[in-house]
């Protein structure tokens, strides 16, 4: 007997044999999935889990079959749903359509039921009819297109009703007003009758389609266990398709000068445009001219490793050909609390890649001591400057009360201004929106200690001995 896999018997097979094997195979595939959805349905029906121990059908799959319990979820409701269409359980069973199909049919049906409740189990049917007729003769994607133009015709007819009631209705008011002006009694003054025919089109506004709907909008950015950043969205249309035609002259396939193809993926490419895109944008507000430079990169010096790069130049050793300062010297490692290359939303980087991106950009020396903090930006400043912003964001990182990301922070006076505070470093501190309002209006304040940087002190109602707290990235620093 031929085993199933085995590679050796497959590649005794004659051509006709593999081709009326994979039909075999596939038309097989198909009759499963039909019989697994009707056993499916009614398992559950059953409600055989608890006599399997599980608490639903659902986490019973999901753990027999080691798929997730979304997975799991959609399979039970797949089933359900085509326990009432057995129209399209019988042409997934006759290999007429696909699983594919059978998605995007129940995905349609999803949509065009939640677009109009009003519809009828005629008109639905009619739709799950419209929908298997197109999977009968065309792909999965030519289905959930016919599902999109159906869902759209829905909502198109609701939404003629909900403005022809609408008219109605304020064809009756102005009826009224006539009369009430002319002192004539009002039309329809039946109390049989009822007041308003349409109060039930227009208890509800006309729907929105779902790809249209901004309010469902989302993009989540996070980071990954490697240290990269992983993207995650659901959008609407419109910004789908700004979004789309940003990129596509960006992620074009570049063939080489002498016509091979462009080795990249659909991916890399779109990749690979996101992130030129991001360039052209990267100047923020301000528009970025021929020769300016795309970023700026603070560079942070601490003064003893500068004194020391001083000492090595001025005591050279004659003996290696080195400058020397007279001590070891460690350079921080990747992951050492003192780590300089840092980028502010993602994190530590590596030496390389900071090199990299000096290479094309407006480099900020800031001089900072031995506690972090900056000491010197290379020009005197007295008026609250980007400069001055970013040495303080340099030293403080985030809010120091409760640590929001600087990039969502306000500088503040400690001192305040109104009261002859200065615009030095010494009295700025970083601080959010929310934190600002507690230390202008609910007794919070804010001093800096011996190793100048700023403390958090609490109002004497949540602590009456008011013993001053770290910044937050001092808090959470890690022992050197």
């Amino acid at each position: 007997m031929q085993k199933l896999g085995d590679s050796s018997t497959a590649a005794e097979l004659s051509d006709r044999d593999v081709i009326a094997a994979i039909t075999e195979l596939t038309h097989a595939q198909n009759q499963t999935a039909a019989r697994k959805y009707v056993l499916l349905d009614e398992f559950a029906r059953r409600g055989l889990n608890l006599k399997t121990g599980h608490s639903t059908p659902q986490h019973y799959i999901a753990s027999g079959t080691r798929v997730t319990l979304a997975n799991s979820t959609r399979q039970f409701v797949t089933a359900n749903w085509l326990s009432r269409w057995p129209s399209v359980t019988e042409a997934l069973a006759t290999s007429d359509i696909f699983v594919d199909h059978v998605k995007e049919i129940h995905d349609g049906y999803t949509n065009i039921s939640g677009a109009d409740s009003t519809l009828s189990e005629e008109s639905l049917a009619a739709a799950v009819a419209d929908l298997l007729a197109t999977a009968m003769d065309g792909t999965a994607h030519q289905v959930k297109q016919r599902a999109q133009v159906l869902m759209h015709a829905v909502i198109d007819d609701a939404r003629a009703r909900y403005d022809s009631a609408l008219g109605r209705q304020e064809a009756r008011k102005q009826k009224e007003r006539e009369a009430e002006e002319q002192g004539q009694p009002l039309p329809d003054d039946d109390p049989d009758d009822d007041p308003d025919p349409d109060a039930d089109v227009l208890k509800n506004p006309p729907p929105q389609p779902v790809s249209e709907n901004t309010a469902l909008n989302k993009l989540e950015l996070f980071l990954l266990a490697n240290g990269r950043l992983g993207f995650k969205g659901d959008v609407d249309k419109v910004l789908g398709e700004k979004l789309r035609s940003a990129l596509s002259p960006l992620s074009r396939p570049q063939p080489a000068p002498d016509g091979t193809r462009d080795p990249r993926s659909t991916s890399r490419r779109q990749a690979d445009g996101l992130s030129r895109l991001l360039d052209l944008v990267g100047g923020g507000t301000r528009s970025a001219g021929p020769g300016t430079p795309p970023a700026t990169v603070n560079v942070t010096v601490n003064l003893s490793d500068l004194l020391a790069d001083r000492a090595r130049s001025a005591s050279p050793d004659t003996t290696s050909g080195t400058a020397t300062s007279g001590a070891t010297h460690r350079s921080p490692k990747m992951g050492d609390p003192d780590w300089p290359f840092q980028l502010e939303w993602t994190g530590p980087l590596s030496r390389s890649l900071a090199r990299l991106l000096a290479c094309d950009a407006n480099l900020k020396p800031i001089i900072m001591d031995n506690n972090d903090v900056p000491l010197s930006m290379g020009k005197e400043v007295r008026l609250a400057t980007p400069e001055q912003r970013a040495a303080v964001a340099v030293r403080d990182r985030c809010c120091v009360r409760c640590g929001l990301p600087a990039q969502w922070c306000q500088v503040h006076h400690i001192i305040f201004w109104e009261d002859g505070g200065p615009t030095d470093l010494t009295n700025l501190v970083l601080i959010c929106g929310d934190c600002h309002r507690l230390v202008h209006n609910h007794g919070w304040d804010i001093d800096f200690g011996a190793d100048g940087h700023p403390r958090v002190i609490p109002p004497a109602a949540i602590d009456p001995e008011r013993k001053p707290i770290p910044s937050f990235h001092r808090q959470r620093r890690p022992a050197a």
